[in-house]
């Protein structure tokens, strides 16, 4: 099998090309990417007589087409703005592709591309990292044993070790925590100012209690549609901190997150843009605790009942890396294995929870040391 990975020299994308390049089945892995210098580092990291490298314009097209033709599947690890263009492209070229999310508003745009799809005969499986992606994968799986669904909820929740200013896409974070949380409430759909719905949250350790606010989370275009069963309240709600608040408080007082040009000497510039020009990189190496939790509420044969799934991750020693870039970058190498062997026969634009088969993903996730727990809590009377 041979996978491109777009971004394969990213925070996320890195861990992906690892995971591929550690797997026999692969033949070869493609890293996608602009940063060349960057891509020849992560080649020799991850096995370099596997991986290759391949300067690719994201943004372009014709690039990504010309770089999607001799590959079995692809792996989108790259910025969630491009999203809407990498899908294109695979449709274009009738090459199966994963990818890390839209952060809602650009799964929307994606999800729009189904039937483009189909009449390809081709399948993209949209938000295969951590949440999104296995998140929505057990949220599905939970709702699947029961008769009746009345709330499903998803907690993200880490706990850095060191100093640690953020360990994705600064232009993600952006995107959750100044556009708003969109939650389904009472069968609607609802959007929340920034930092709504704070709650404190007890995640396994070493991660413990954190304070969580409503996110702005992919997996909401989906789940109310896919889980069904009368569900009347699905939402994700992620960690956060005061000097989080803070950050994003002076940004948007000093007019920085705003997107709508402005002049200067006579040259328009994006004050977003500009923003994220000069913020650094994730850190991937930080030392961290990263936890999961979905409740899924509802009735099994006439009682209530509630199942909970929860895992914990590390610091990756082996790897080096955050616990958030291993869970995110392990899942969405598994689902572009599972494209590139056809075991996902589905086509047009798929969400994962439907997509994925759960168990088949759960034991690769297992063989990977990430291991998942499940709780079931039914309620029923003495007499």
């Amino acid at each position: 099998m041979r996978i491109l990975v777009l971004g394969g020299a990213g925070a996320m994308g890195m861990v992906t090309v690892r995971d591929l390049a550690e797997t026999s089945e692969v033949s070869e892995v493609i890293i996608g990417d602009v940063n060349l210098e960057k891509a020849e580092k992560i080649a020799e990291w991850a096995g370099k007589e596997k991986v290759s490298i391949r300067k690719v314009d994201i943004s372009n097209i014709e690039s990504l087409a010309s770089a999607m033709k001799e590959v079995d599947a692809v792996a989108n690890a790259a910025p969630y703005h491009l999203n809407l263009t990498v899908t294109t492209a695979a449709i274009q070229t009738r090459k199966n592709l994963t990818d890390l999310g839209g952060v809602y508003y650009m799964t929307l745009k994606q999800l729009e591309l189904n039937n483009e799809a189909k009449e390809a005969g081709v399948t993209v499986v949209l938000g295969c990292g951590l949440a999104p992606g296995v998140a929505d994968i057990l949220a599905k799986h939970g709702a699947d044993k029961l008769d009746r669904v009345d709330e499903v909820h998803i907690w993200y929740g880490d706990r850095s070790f060191e100093p640690a200013k953020y360990k994705w896409s600064f232009r993600t974070v952006l995107e959750e925590y100044t556009k708003g949380p969109v939650v389904y409430d009472d069968g609607e759909f609802k959007r929340l100012p920034p930092f709504s719905g704070k709650q404190l949250v007890d995640f396994p350790l070493p991660v413990g209690e954190r304070p969580c606010c409503y996110a702005l989370y992919s997996g909401l275009a989906t789940l109310p549609r896919t889980i069904n069963k009368g569900v009347k309240k699905v939402d994700c709600s992620m960690s956060y901190t005061e000097e989080d608040e803070l950050r994003i408080k002076v940004l948007n007082e000093l007019g920085l997150t705003k997107e709508a040009p402005v002049k200067i000497d006579g040259v328009e510039i994006s004050p977003k843009e500009f923003l994220l020009k000069c913020v650094p990189p994730p850190d991937v190496k930080a030392k961290d605790a990263s936890s999961l939790i979905v409740e899924v509420k509802g009735e099994k044969n006439g009682l209530p009942t509630k199942i909970t799934y929860s895992l914990v991750q590390k610091f990756h020693e082996e790897y080096g890396v955050s616990a958030i870039a291993y869970l995110t970058g392990v899942p969405l190498s598994i689902v572009s294995q599972m494209l590139a062997r056809g075991e996902i026969r589905e086509k047009g634009v798929l969400p994962p929870e439907t997509a994925v088969p759960h168990e088949q993903f759960f034991q690769e996730l297992a063989k990977r040391g990430i291991t998942i727990n499940e709780t079931v809590e039914t309620t029923s009377k003495l007499a």
